[in-house]
């Protein structure tokens, strides 16, 4: 992390919360992995989303918000795939601050997660950056075939929503 992206993050609303987060995940890791960066990254979200097992879309979508992943949004949703985008100012900044930011956390993330919610084998891929615009695609292929891996989790992580009065209640389903 150079100065530059340092004093950006450090003065943005939600830099502090994520500035440990870059310094590591775009500024350290990428620099002891190497070339394996990305596939390490891939692999490293798909193991926590076994230990943070998600029931529903919308679960996946607001794990993403609080643990400041970006905003997820499912954008199209098929037999055969699923489209989403990930934008929001944690997203924009990174793309901004950083040459080559990685985005297979998430993606890994995601398709672990979407095999749990529709008990499919799936495979994610950042298809798409737009930086000018903030944006991360990321497509979803999903198979027929039923999962081949364990299901680590015996239990689902439950989401819990902030009301206004800033008090968490769990999320009932």
């Amino acid at each position: 992390m150079d100065n530059e992206a340092y004093n950006t993050l450090i003065n943005s609303n939600s830099g502090t919360d994520i500035l440990g987060q870059e310094l590591i995940r775009d500024d350290l890791l990428p620099s002891i992995l190497g070339n394996d960066s990305h596939e390490i990254s891939y692999w490293a979200g798909k193991r926590l989303s076994r230990t943070h097992r998600l029931p529903t879309y919308e679960d996946l979508e607001t794990f993403f918000s609080q643990f400041k992943f970006g905003d997820l949004k499912l954008l199209k949703r098929t037999n055969s795939q699923i489209n989403w985008q990930l934008s929001g100012e944690i997203v924009a900044n990174r793309l901004s601050l950083f040459e080559d930011p990685d985005f297979f956390l998430e993606s890994g993330f995601i398709a672990q997660s979407c095999q749990y919610i529709l008990d499919q084998q799936a495979e994610s891929e950042v298809e798409k950056i737009n930086a000018s615009k903030g944006i991360v695609l990321i497509t979803t292929y999903l198979s027929k075939d039923k999962p081949n891996d364990g299901q680590e989790a015996s239990e689902i992580f439950k989401i819990v929503e902030n009301s206004d009065d800033s008090i968490a209640e769990p999320k009932t389903k």
